[in-house]
């Protein structure tokens, strides 16, 4: 049997980057000849516990990394003989080894499985992979001819910046379908513009060459047809909608995919109602976040031994771990951290980084699927005061 302790280059899953006081010690077996001797290794060894788990191919690399509920049910579910996805049947052919790594709290296991993909980027593990994932920025800009638009960078202070959104096909759609219905442009930013207010003498109105404005999707500013002001109205509109003040786009275009399909244009109100799943999505992924921004608390959580864990949670991104304090050394500790996570002068809000928006995402699923938790957490005077 090869033993992944006799190999130099393989340090199991290394130290959590939450949890550096203290260790995560990893346990691994090898995959037998059969699936039955394998399962068989997998009960006498791995415990139901929750935690995280690894597969490891033939090369050491990590091929895929998961977390459980219980580690043994879910490594057993891999080797029943009839893999339950083309996904499953791909692990299996590739795994050589598996490691696991056991957890005292669901929670725990779902930021130590994330934190792990971060690092090791397995290449069967998509959600969380900064190879397989990008993030980006949904901008407006401020100026007079302002439209929405997908940035790599976060605001300079020349525009209005939501998010980070998934950069996918889907979020992408979703920004044009933003601009056809407030009706913006989508032309080059270098495009001459030219208000139906600012028109000189016996000027014309100009040809847009624009399918867009022909189709009543943009207010075609080039072809000085709209004024100014009604322009800057409806970028106000669209930054009310993207900042959740104002929805009211979402129950117009629902009515008018109502009125075509009563009148039996389908086609139409087929491609209403995709404007509107695209719309909803994203109103809804950015509610998700401006409610994750309220998250400034310490989560007290179960660990490893029965020991009880804090997790300094500052506007839903995890900033820290630490056991809860049970002596002077330890209460140092939690204070240090404590303040170095929530500064009592009242720092300004802390931005979402593109990196961070899937610890974000998993700490808003996890109080929302478990709100009752809410009421166990603690503001951080409370825990500087359990510091003593």
């Amino acid at each position: 049997m090869i033993s992944l302790r006799d190999n130099a280059d393989y340090h199991g899953f290394d130290a959590s980057s939450l949890a550096s006081a203290y260790s995560l010690p990893t346990s691994w077996t090898t995959l037998c000849a059969s699936n039955e001797a394998t399962r068989q290794s997998i009960r006498e060894r791995c415990p139901t516990a929750p935690g995280v788990y690894g597969v490891v191919g033939l090369d050491r690399d990590f091929v895929y990394v998961g977390q459980s509920k219980s580690l043994r049910n879910r490594l057993l579910s891999y080797f029943t003989g009839q893999p339950a996805s083309a996904k499953v049947r791909r692990i299996v052919e590739e795994a050589k080894y598996l490691v696991w790594e056991s957890a005292g709290h669901e929670f725990t296991a779902l930021l130590r499985e994330l934190e792990l993909i971060r690092r090791w980027q397995p290449r069967l593990n998509v959600r969380g992979n900064p190879v397989r994932t990008r993030r980006a920025y949904l901008c407006v800009d401020h100026g007079p001819v302002a439209q929405a638009y997908l940035s790599a960078k976060q605001s300079t202070g020349e525009r209005w910046t939501f998010g980070p959104v998934p950069a996918t096909r889907q979020y992408r759609r979703s920004v044009s379908r933003l601009n056809d219905c407030f009706g913006l442009r989508a032309c080059r930013r270098s495009s001459e513009i030219l208000f139906s207010d600012q028109m000189e003498l016996f000027s014309q109105l100009r040809d847009t060459n624009c399918a867009r404005g022909e189709l009543g999707k943009c207010l075609a500013p080039r072809a000085t047809a709209c004024s100014q002001a009604e322009y800057r109205d409806r970028v106000e509109a669209l930054v009310d909608f993207l900042a959740g003040r104002d929805v009211a786009v979402l129950h117009r275009v629902e009515e008018e995919m109502q009125s075509a399909a009563r009148s039996q244009r389908f086609e139409l109100a087929a491609r209403l109602r995709d404007t509107h799943e695209d719309l909803a999505r994203l109103c809804t992924f950015l509610q998700r976040l401006r409610e994750v921004h309220r998250y400034s608390f310490v989560y007290p959580a179960r660990g490893r031994g029965g020991k009880e864990n804090w997790y300094l949670i500052r506007e839903g991104q995890v900033m820290a771990a630490e056991r809860r304090p049970c002596n002077s050394r330890t209460a140092r500790n939690c204070l240090k951290a404590l303040d170095a996570v929530f500064p009592r002068d009242g720092r300004t809000q802390l931005p979402i980084a593109p990196e961070n928006l899937d610890m974000v995402l998993l700490v808003a699923h996890w109080f929302r699927k478990h709100p009752w938790e809410l009421g166990a957490v603690l503001s951080p005077e409370q825990a500087r005061g359990l510091c003593g």
